[in-house]
């Protein structure tokens, strides 16, 4: 498996609004919690493991009937007309007109496109302007469909100086002219009554929320408000946020009315905060506001940051409201009231058919040729009385006998491991540079040869089929031998025709046993050159030719290559460039080398388009000869699949942005991951293995590598077994719903001597030690799938790999019968007849 990036995560703001609404669905979903005193500490002591992969993917499920869902604005970050209709100035207004020189607020608005527009003045004093846009707002509110609006009132709207009296009659109008336009449209209102905005005339008289004589006028303007708007407000809220306005603006003086005073203060303030919601509260409102419906003026940031759900266009006269994706995605959202268990991520109860591959990978295989002490022809002496050790006998020299399998003791205990998986096949590649060190059949290690010819012909004794890849890349050398790496590896064509001797010999010396055959397994595209994937691909062709010319007719083998295919998933699938980020990433992850071999016969075309607008032209042409070579060079359709990768066409990270492609990769904070950071998609391999069928048409199909590491520390093994459980899952979907030719299945891999950290098994002091994954998959692999609680009758008959040498007397069986009693009759006779002459020579004697 080869190792990536770390990804980049999604943006702070989508995930915080994600993340809140899957703990405020669990919270809702939990029941009420009941305890003794003591029982807390049973509590916290839950959490000192980290939780199990079923409680910390991501919970499908929806919100209860009646749930209330909402979204939010400010008046004075979205209203605007500041000085219409004789509104008085708030605390706001006077902070924004004469900022002090500490607050640092911005006065640029950073555009979509990235390029900063003109400088817009760092005020509300139209901001989105709301104020004349009833309809405007309201016509985004129908559009995200929500059942709730959450807005608050411009105390200095109503009151202009803040104190009963006689109140602003266009103001009221205003909010009136709102709450109508809600009605028709079946949107309740919640009404917050301060939302930061103190008139300024209540601060310059009495110093703010520091004085206690405030909360008498706030009850003055809150009745007034009760008054003209209760009838059609149903759920109040007293004061947005009391510690921000308490400590930032009476301590820090961050934000208005900047009074930059000490803790004490502030500690005031926040008491007479408290005063008022006292007196006033009494509400109880259970939903979730989105934040914030609009655009608006983000208080001491000014318009340097964007928040709203639609986008507006500051510099525009009419502010139209466009709908961001997070407007989308609320919508539909509120449509399915939460995260509906859809039927795609619902376990799945089902079998795969008779005869699927049910198997397990490993990259390579420990190459062990230590023979056993039994075939040395030498002859030892014991010194028993002095050094205790062997002596040898020089000029005697014992027989020498015939090297048989048994001899390698390293081969039994790795073929005993995949019996106790119960698997029917297992995968594993060749090391080219320890069969030719010098890359030709000039010197060709025969003892090498002879350990993996062992290895396979074990497996078939076993009844365990060997899938054997010629070559894999590897860090030293890219597995290559050191003869042909230094003479430039795949970049130079002699390493084709290298290749393609090497894989004659392979098939010569192995093909009698091995009837799965992968050329290639796991070309890294993301490392490769142009030149260098080109040569691969002829080099694949050539090895297919080769078998399909002169091996298959006698060993009836198959053979293809295996690619690495990780789903690339849009970040935004409302996002028309995000969705054509993610195509050109399959293309150029897998279609590079799939397209040649399995469709057209060319390169993507998607593919070659890119590099001719990026004015790079060293993708080669396949001349005609080439193209007839290469296309249809396969039996079936091998790939590995591990994980799933977010790609947005926005540059936000310089240093994570691929900017050949034009693509940022990222995480979902939601996902579970691996200690080494790969996230958990169970999902992405059931949507590859579909892409690759719309792609490349119902051809058989073959995951050859799927896994993930682990924690060694973890005993319970709790990630691989959910990664193994749910991602067989997402196969057996394919299988069953989608149609998918799926034939086999191969877990990535069996022990951790060969891959650290990805094994069924633990190593450690020549030991190996069953994890609980294992098991796992073996009771998978026993029941060929899930049969669920209820199993029906299902019944396979035991399949046994086919034995060349047998097949002569397998498919002649009478005959030999035959044969058999004629020869036993023979010899029955000549017994016979040997028996009477003899005795009849005695009786004449």
């Amino acid at each position: 498996m080869p190792a990536r990036a770390p990804p980049r995560r999604l943006p702070r703001l989508l995930l915080h609004r994600l993340l809140s609404l899957h703990l405020l669905l669990l919270s809702l979903r939990a029941r009420s919690l009941r305890a003794e005193p003591g029982q807390g500490a049973q509590t916290w002591a839950r959490f000192e493991r980290p939780p199990s992969p079923e409680v910390a993917g991501f919970l499908h499920d929806t919100f209860p009937d009646g749930f209330l869902w909402a979204v939010g604005s400010a008046a004075y970050q979205t209203e605007g007309g500041w000085r219409q209709h004789g509104k008085g100035a708030s605390i706001w207004d006077t902070y924004t007109h004469h900022p002090p020189a500490t607050s640092g607020h911005s006065a640029i608005a950073v555009a979509p496109s990235g390029a900063p527009p003109p400088p817009l003045p760092s005020t509300g004093d139209v901001a989105s302007d709301s104020y004349n846009n009833v309809y405007r707002d309201t016509e985004a509110l129908r559009e995200l469909g929500v059942t709730h609006y959450r807005f608050s009132i411009s105390w200095a709207r109503v009151l202009p100086n803040g104190t009963a009296g006689t109140p602003n009659r266009e103001g009221l109008r205003y909010y009136r002219r709102l709450l109508e336009r809600l009605r028709e449209l079946g949107v309740q209102p919640v009404v917050t009554l301060y939302h930061w905005d103190l008139p300024q005339r209540l601060q310059d008289a009495y110093g703010g929320w520091a004085n206690r004589a405030l909360a008498d006028h706030f009850r003055d303007y809150a009745e007034l408000c009760f008054r003209h708007f209760g009838g059609q407000v149903k759920y109040w809220i007293t004061i947005d946020n009391p510690y921000v306005v308490a400590w930032h603006g009476y301590a820090t003086g961050r934000l208005a009315p900047g009074v930059r005073g000490s803790s004490r203060l502030g500690y005031l303030v926040a008491h007479n905060l408290l005063l008022v919601t006292i007196r006033l509260d009494g509400v109880d409102v259970i939903g979730y506001t989105a934040w914030s419906l609009m655009d608006g003026f983000e208080w001491h940031r000014g318009y340097s940051i964007r928040r709203g759900l639609f986008y507006v266009d500051f510099l525009s006269q009419d502010k139209a409201l466009l709908p961001k994706s997070s407007a989308l995605f609320y919508q539909k959202l509120i449509e399915n009231n939460g995260f509906p268990p859809l039927p795609e991520n619902q376990p799945l109860e089902g079998t795969f058919p008779c005869g699927f591959a049910w198997g397990v990978a490993d990259n390579y295989i420990q190459v062990d040729t230590t023979l056993s002490q039994f075939t040395d022809p030498n002859i030892y002496l014991w010194d028993v009385h002095h050094s205790k050790r062997l002596i040898k006998v020089d000029g005697v020299v014992g027989k020498k006998r015939k090297p048989y399998c048994v001899d390698f003791s390293a081969i039994r205990p790795q073929i005993a491991l995949l019996r106790e998986v119960h698997v029917t096949h297992f995968r594993f590649s060749l090391d080219w540079a320890l069969i030719l060190p010098l890359g030709n059949q000039t010197q060709v290690n025969r003892t090498v040869l002879h350990f993996y010819r062992c290895v396979i012909s074990e497996l078939v004794r076993a009844n365990i089929t060997p899938v054997v890849a010629l070559w894999q890349p590897a860090s030293l050398h890219q597995g290559l031998p050191h003869a042909l790496a230094k003479h430039g590896a795949w970049e130079n064509p002699h390493t084709v025709l290298a290749f393609a001797d090497y894989a004659n010999l392979c098939f010569k010396e192995l093909g009698h046993w091995v009837k799965f055959w992968i050329t290639i397994n796991e070309p890294n595209t993301r490392n490769m050159t142009y030149r260098a994937g080109h040569h691969l691909l002829k080099a694949h062709a050539l090895a297919w030719h080769l078998y399909d010319e002169k091996f298959r007719a006698a060993q009836k083998g198959k053979i293809s290559i295996a690619l690495q295919a990780d789903w690339i998933e849009p970040a935004c699938s409302f996002s028309q460039k995000d969705r054509e980020v993610a195509e050109r990433v399959l293309e150029f992850d897998i279609g590079w080398l799939a397209e040649p071999i399995f469709g057209s016969g060319d390169y993507p075309r998607v593919m070659r388009d890119w590099l001719n607008q990026k004015n790079n032209f060293l993708l080669p042409y396949f001349t005609e000869d080439e193209e007839k070579l290469i296309r249809g060079s396969f039996d079936f359709l091998a790939l590995s699949h591990y994980t799933t990768i977010l790609v947005d066409w926005e540059k936000e990270d310089p240093i994570k942005y691929n900017d050949y492609l034009e693509v940022q990769e990222m995480t979902d904070i939601t996902w579970l991951n691996s200690p080494s950071q790969v996230a958990v998609v169970p999902w992405g391999l059931r949507k590859v293995l579909s892409w690759m069928r719309f792609k490349y048409g119902d051809l058989p199909m073959y995951v050859t590598a799927n896994g993930i590491d682990d924690d060694p520390h973890d005993e319970q093994d709790a990630l691989r077994t959910y990664y193994v459980e749910n991602y067989v899952n997402e196969a057996l979907k394919a299988y069953v719903l989608d149609g998918i030719n799926l034939r086999g299945y191969f877990a990535y891999s069996l022990s951790d001597r060969s891959a650290p950290k990805f094994g069924f098994y633990r190593y450690a002091a020549n030991q190996f030690e069953p994890k609980p994954s294992m098991r796992h998959y073996r009771k998978i692999v026993d029941n060929s799938g899930f049969l669920g609680s209820e199993p029906k009758g299902r019944f396979c008959p035991e399949e046994y790999t086919v034995c060349t040498e047998c097949s002569f007397f397998h498919t002649r069986k009478s005959l030999l019968v035959f044969i058999s009693f004629l020869a036993f009759a023979f010899i029955i006779s000549l017994s016979l007849i040997f028996y009477y002459s003899k005795k009849g020579r005695r009786s004449y004697k």
